[in-house]
């Protein structure tokens, strides 16, 4: 968990998804293997399926021309409005990019981790996997 192999070419850091946090079977991120992921990620993202970013060889998606492209502005979108808690992928690109992967890591460590036992926060549902406290209004 908050590993660089976590950072999803979109910027969002797959750490922070109810998935990663399942006990029996945790997915590995985007960049993992296809198994234990949720049906999105595995059957309907297309940023990770993304033509462009696999041929050219791209680590994230704003070293393509056509950044923002229509997926990853809904994606925006989505992490900023539709979940407990919100979550930038833009501002994740743009901090990776102004800090370094390290920084980015670390902010994710102490912004990401319960107050009250340091277990992880789902940006999905707010809630702490290992106490189960309500984080929403951080």
């Amino acid at each position: 968990m908050f590993t660089e192999e976590m950072i999803a070419p979109c910027g969002l850091d797959c750490s922070l998804c109810w998935k990663a946090h399942d006990r029996e079977s945790p997915c590995g991120g985007c960049l993992g293997p296809e198994e234990n992921k949720p049906d999105f990620c595995r059957s309907r993202c297309t940023i990770i399926r993304c033509g462009r970013l696999k041929r050219e060889g791209y680590r994230f998606c704003d070293q393509c021309p056509e950044y923002p492209c229509e997926a990853c502005r809904e994606r925006e979108e989505r992490y900023q409005s539709q979940y407990a808690l919100q979550e930038s992928p833009k501002g994740n690109l743009e901090f990776i990019r102004e800090e370094g992967m390290e920084r980015f890591l670390q902010r994710q460590r102490e912004r990401w981790r319960c107050p009250d036992c340091g277990g992880p926060i789902s940006v999905h549902y707010g809630v702490c996997r290992d106490c189960g406290r309500e984080c929403v209004s951080r």
